[in-house]
């Protein structure tokens, strides 16, 4: 059985709160903890995704803590721009 849940809706699902999510444009940022690191790989690895292709690794300004910023994993973006519903609560 095939899971087409964005990677956005896995980490949600997951337990990621959405509050620590942050975004540019239809890329997403999580903070890089074990639980979205786990996710994000289940996620390329259904996908046949490569993680150096689709996430990219640096520091939050602020914070000082990684993230990972992952390419068009925003789903919002995609709901204004391409009228594709994902209700992520």
């Amino acid at each position: 059985m095939s899971d087409n849940r964005s990677i956005m809706q896995r980490l949600i699902d997951a337990g990621y709160p959405v509050s620590e999510m942050d975004h540019h444009e239809s890329d997403l940022y999580v903070y890089a903890t074990k639980l979205a690191f786990d996710t994000i790989l289940t996620w390329l690895d259904d996908n046949g995704y490569r993680f150096d292709v689709m996430v990219d690794v640096f520091t939050d300004q602020i914070t000082g803590r990684k993230m990972y910023d992952i390419a068009f994993g925003y789903d919002p973006y995609w709901n204004d721009k391409c009228g594709r519903m994902i209700d992520n609560g």
